[in-house]
């Protein structure tokens, strides 16, 4: 079995583990649990300067890392849906916050097929249609209180071992999603979720584990140090403090229920921060995801500085961990021979992908991203749409909307944000925050134009709905 050889090939041995009065069949099928964050950026845990995660650091240092782990789209609904589709979001229906077909298989489908217990906590509504997600256990409320989520794990955790399953647990923690810790004023989204679920019960927040004081944060070079800035920068990572200690009472209990040595563990961020330049856009702080994860009988931990890897193929990678037949139609592909320590071909470059935002306006965009370039085309810029997303609530686009105007820099990096231009192309070595637009530099053009004809192959592949726009785009603009 290809399980049995994978473990065998790590030359450790493959501990089985009961719990309560589960079968030695259960025991001898690894359960799979994934944990995400909602809208936390890879720089604020993984080499992070403020070490505002202990918890989540520790487990980090037991595992197999991808730092070069991007996610599909860097919205919530079409982020969390690419990774049970393993598809691309117009592959899957998929594109904003609207639900996948009913012809797309889901790994909540293809897991309870295959004699697991299925269950999720929170985000529930952002994985639709209901039908495509049917959890034999569906539990939400507890994102943002790490004693309840706590108590609902082990909820879940009792309903596998009462139906002599194992488990397939999808949790989901909405730290540190709007309105961080400190801050009382919940942004559109959530404004929108809680008209949906027609109570705030998403938002039983626990007490801040730690308010950071201004004086205590790094504010990342993508964004302006400024006051306003630096403030809520500072509630920000209050709010991934209490994700640390919600993630560790996950561990805890995951160790209390004697499954910890027998379950497969993934965890990693829906997509970047609620700021400028992150969350909504396909900037690389939009989308950028470092991936954990670990397995029964696992050797050492691995720091993977050279794979690219998609959110879109996790899925495939866990099927094929598991061995279980993986469906028709994904886009994503295994990276388990990576795993195992192999090569694996075009493992150099990525795709990321923005549709429609939480307003319901569209601002496509295509993203072709390397480790040290990135090409982006935006379909909608015309010199005078205003960008606007959820993320530009709050105190830090008001800020830098002040400053901008008395700093010319800061004026321009607005103007960025709000206008865009149709395409963009960064040296992320030299300039990882994205700040210097090389379309139109000369030395580059050779890089662009191999960059845009991989997006355009991709487009094909993928029947993309913005392909013809790119073509004929592309042609006027060559």
């Amino acid at each position: 079995m290809q399980l049995t050889k994978f473990f065998l090939s790590l030359a450790l041995p493959f501990t089985l583990v009961h719990f309560g009065a589960t079968t030695s069949l259960m025991a001898a099928r690894p359960n799979l649990l994934i944990i995400t964050a909602d809208d936390m950026n890879g720089d604020s845990w993984f080499n992070s300067k403020v070490h505002a995660t202990p918890q989540l650091d520790g487990f980090a240092a037991t595992c197999y890392r991808f730092e070069h782990c991007h996610v599909a789209a860097p919205i919530c609904q079409p982020s969390r849906e690419a990774l049970m589709t393993g598809r691309v979001p117009h592959r899957s229906g998929a594109l904003g916050f609207n639900p996948i077909r009913l012809d797309v298989p889901t790994l909540t489908e293809i897991m309870g097929s295959n004699g697991y217990f299925t269950a999720a906590m929170n985000k529930l509504i952002h994985m639709a249609p209901k039908e495509k997600f049917n959890w034999d256990l569906a539990l939400d409320g507890s994102g943002k209180n790490p004693k309840l989520l706590r108590e609902q794990f082990e909820q879940c955790l009792k309903g596998a071992s009462d139906h002599q399953q194992p488990f397939f647990i999808n949790v989901n923690i909405t730290d540190p999603h709007r309105p961080f810790a400190g801050s009382n004023q919940p942004d559109a989204e959530e404004q929108s979720e809680r008209k949906k679920q027609r109570a705030s019960k998403n938002q039983a927040n626990a007490a801040p584990v730690k308010m950071f004081a201004e004086n205590e944060v790094v504010v990342p070079p993508f964004l302006e140090d400024i006051p306003g800035v630096r403030k809520e920068v500072a509630q920000y990572f209050s709010s991934v403090r209490r994700l640390d200690e919600s993630f560790t009472g996950l561990l805890e209990a995951l160790k209390a229920s004697g499954q910890e040595s027998n379950t497969v563990i993934a965890f990693m961020s829906d997509h970047g921060m609620s700021f400028p330049f992150a969350k909504a856009t396909i900037y690389r702080n939009g989308t950028w995801s470092p991936l954990l994860l670990k397995w029964p009988g696992m050797s050492k931990p691995v720091i993977n500085r050279q794979d690219m890897v998609n959110s879109i193929d996790i899925m495939p990678t866990l099927l094929e961990l598991l061995e279980i037949s993986k469906p028709a139609g994904m886009d994503g592909r295994s990276f388990l021979p990576i795993l195992r320590g192999e090569k694996q071909d075009a493992r150099d470059y990525l795709f990321t992908y923005v549709n429609t935002v939480s307003s319901g306006k569209a601002f496509p965009g295509r993203c072709i991203r390397t480790k040290t370039r990135a090409y982006i085309w935006n379909s909608w810029p015309d010199g005078k749409t205003q960008y606007k997303v959820e993320a530009m609530s709050g105190l830090s686009f008001k800020a830098m909307a002040e400053a901008a105007a008395r700093d010319p820099k800061i004026k321009a990096r607005v103007e960025q944000y709000l206008f865009r231009t149709p395409e963009e192309f960064y040296d992320t070595e030299k300039d990882p925050d994205e700040r210097r637009n090389l379309i139109d530099d000369p030395d580059s053009q050779r890089e662009i134009g191999q960059m845009k004809q991989l997006l355009l192959a991709e487009m094909k592949r993928s029947n993309d709905p913005l392909l013809q726009q790119f073509q004929e785009v592309k042609k006027k603009l060559e």
